[in-house]
């Protein structure tokens, strides 16, 4: 997934509009997502696929504030196709967000059994000056 692009081009009312992947809608999407189990479901669980794909057609400014809000998908010109990409495209970045964060997890996991395992040994050396007598 490391070829995953941070902006997307989709033709939207007759215009190509370019969507941003910025950190503020992929904690939006995620957050509805809410595991890596739901956002591979989000293509069959209609009310969550559209709240997905709202969220990135929202209008925002450039940091990501919302200027106005989509409230129906079937208000927008848009191509099947394009939302079937547009949709993939927010799924495959969800994905590996849950990737990546269950990466950093098991590394730290990694780090606190070893910190556990030193301070056991420490606790019980009979030099350890951290051993009750």
């Amino acid at each position: 997934m490391s070829d995953l692009k941070d902006h997307i081009t989709i033709n939207q009312d007759g215009e190509d509009r370019e969507i941003f992947m910025s950190f503020g809608l992929l904690n939006e999407i995620t957050t509805l997502m809410g595991d890596p189990a739901t956002a591979a479901s989000v293509y069959f669980n209609p009310e969550l696929r559209e709240d997905v794909l709202k969220a990135a057609l929202h209008q925002r400014t450039k940091t990501g504030k919302i200027e106005r809000k989509v409230e129906r998908l079937d208000d927008l010109d848009i191509s099947l196709d394009v939302m079937e990409e547009l949709l993939a495209w927010e799924v495959e970045h969800a994905i590996a967000f849950f990737g990546r964060a269950m990466e950093r997890v098991l590394k730290m996991k990694g780090q606190l059994q070893g910190l556990q395992s030193d301070v056991s040994s420490l606790n019980g050396s009979p030099a350890s000056p951290s051993k009750k007598r």
